[in-house]
């Protein structure tokens, strides 16, 4: 739209104008990468789904004939030793806040704030999670830094103490024929990207990108160190709840660690899988490909599944002190300092 000489136009306030678009030069709908996007986080599960599905159809005999006997003892102590595990990554997430900003946050507000925020790996991208958290933290007057900076600690502590831990039990059976170098030269890295002068100088930068404040952040080896156990620790009290429910189910004898380390590492690589929510699809395949030896056959893949909704209820089941519970009122004391 062109003027000529003398006239004028009257925007409104409120009002969006914007120029028509000429010839070729208006913007194409990206419709390549909303494709894209689907085949990726809707295909792709769907498919991984199928065969799982496909599997548990032509082993329909060995599933029918096998005694599936229910021990609540052992699924009861499973949903606790999950809860265990739960309460003890809020506490090390806490301890984290705490170390950056100064400033403690409430047991309380820290478990509502991550059971919400848990409910954001059920939609692709993996992000939400993350920006739950990032969210709630700036409701309760924390500088949006300092939030980045937590929850991205807390993710770079989780997935680096799980791949140790996966990698140390199950090995070659996890990585398959992947030079060992190579495998090792990884795990190094993210032990190096963890090691807090590091981890602060690239924290930083990436905030400086962002136009952010620079966050302090200083911490002690023996910390670091002692942190880096505790999650591996969480690990171990997760996948500690998979062999509970499996002897909750009946299966006998499963071996322990084996078990351990195949549901941690399925539930890693779910999580890693940005394209897939709540790691659907991905979860249970490598599942059933690491248990299929130690359980009896046919039934990997149906205990596969049996896995992903035993976690379901039980997380749904965390929900229900935050539903019930009194909703916290904003603060009205200072906000904490930096922000």
């Amino acid at each position: 739209m062109s003027l000529k000489s003398g006239e004028s136009v009257t925007i409104q306030r409120g009002t969006n104008v914007s120029p028509e678009p000429e010839g070729d030069i208006a913007p194409k709908s990206p419709v390549r990468y909303r494709v894209l996007r689907v085949a990726v986080t809707v295909i792709i599960p769907a498919v991984l789904l199928f065969f799982i599905g496909r599997t548990i159809w032509t082993q329909w005999e060995s599933i029918g004939s096998f005694a599936w006997n229910i021990h609540i003892v052992w699924l009861f102590m499973s949903a606790v030793v999950f809860w265990i595990d739960f309460v003890l990554l809020i506490a090390l997430w806490r301890l984290l806040l705490k170390t950056i900003s100064g400033t403690p946050l409430s047991y309380k507000l820290s478990y509502r704030f991550s059971a919400l925020s848990n409910l954001g790996k059920y939609v692709p991208g993996k992000v939400w999670a993350v920006l739950g958290m990032v969210y709630f933290l700036k409701r309760e007057g924390y500088p949006a830094s300092t939030a980045v900076a937590t929850t991205g600690l807390h993710q770079a502590y989780t997935i680096v103490a799980g791949l140790l831990f996966v990698s140390a039990v199950l090995g070659t059976e996890l990585w398959g024929r992947l030079p060992l170098v190579s495998v090792c030269v990884g795990l190094a890295l993210g032990v190096i990207v963890i090691y807090p002068p590091v981890f602060s100088y690239l924290l930083n930068r990436g905030l400086a990108l962002f136009k952010r404040d620079p966050v302090p952040y200083t911490m002690s080896f023996p910390r670091a160190f002692a942190l880096l156990i505790a999650y591996v620790a969480a690990w171990i009290l997760y996948g500690t709840s998979f062999w509970c429910m499996l002897k909750g189910i009946g299966i006998d004898h499963p071996p322990f660690w084996m078990m351990v380390a195949s549901s941690s590492a399925a539930y890693l690589l779910g999580f890693l899988a940005i394209f897939a929510p709540g790691g659907i699809g991905v979860r249970e395949g490598v599942l059933l490909v690491l248990i299929s030896p130690y359980v009896p056959a046919g039934l990997a893949a149906t205990v596969a599944v049996i896995a992903r909704v035993w976690i379901t209820i039980v997380e749904l089941i965390g929900l229900l002190p935050v539903l019930w519970g009194d909703k916290p009122a904003l603060p009205q004391q200072e906000k904490p300092a930096g922000s």
